[in-house]
C-alpha cells in the first residue's frame, strides 16, 4: 500500500476495540441529515453486510483495507446484485462513513479505503463507476 505505516488504519485497533462507530455514524450523522425508511433500511442492510465482512478479516468496520473493500465488492456483484444495487444501496453508504470518519477530528482517518479500492481494483472501479456513468450527459454552457 502507498500509505505510510504510521497512517494505515489497522494501527488504531486498541482504539476502536468495542467501539459502535457504524451505529453511532448512522445515529448521530446520517438520520439527522436523511431520516426516511429507505435511509434507515439502506443503512441497515450495507451496515450489517459490510460488519460482517469486516468481521470475517478479522479487523474493525471503520479500519479497512481497499483489499477488504474490493473483496467486499466482488461479493456483492457475486451474490447476483446489480452494479446499480452494489453502488447505490451499500457502496455509498460506506463510503460515506468513510468520508464522515475523515472529516471527524475524532477519528484518526486520513484517507478513504473504498475510494483508494476504486483507484486500485478493476472490480470496486466498476461498482464506482455507476456514479460516473448514470450521470445525464452534460451539455456545452453558452458563455
Amino acid at each position: 500500500s502507498s500509505v505510510p505505516h504510521r497512517y494505515r488504519l489497522k494501527t488504531y485497533a486498541g482504539h476502536y476495540r468495542g467501539e459502535e462507530t457504524w451505529r453511532q455514524y448512522c445515529e448521530q450523522v446520517l438520520f439527522g441529515q436523511y431520516d426516511s425508511d429507505y435511509i434507515r433500511r439502506s443503512a441497515r442492510r450495507a451496515g450489517s453486510s459490510w460488519q460482517d465482512h469486516m468481521a470475517s478479516q478479522g479487523r474493525h468496520h471503520a479500519l479497512a483495507t481497499p483489499d477488504d473493500v474490493d473483496e467486499w465488492c466482488r461479493l456483492l456483484l457475486d451474490g447476483g446484485r446489480n452494479r446499480r444495487t452494489c453502488y447505490e444501496n451499500y457502496y455509498v453508504r460506506v463510503y460515506n462513513f468513510y468520508e464522515h470518519l475523515k472529516s471527524n477530528c475524532q477519528h484518526p482517518h486520513l484517507y478513504n479505503p473504498l475510494l483508494m479500492a476504486a483507484i486500485e481494483y478493476d472490480v470496486t472501479r466498476r461498482v464506482w463507476m455507476y456514479r460516473i456513468d448514470a450521470r445525464p450527459e452534460v451539455t456545452e454552457r453558452d458563455e
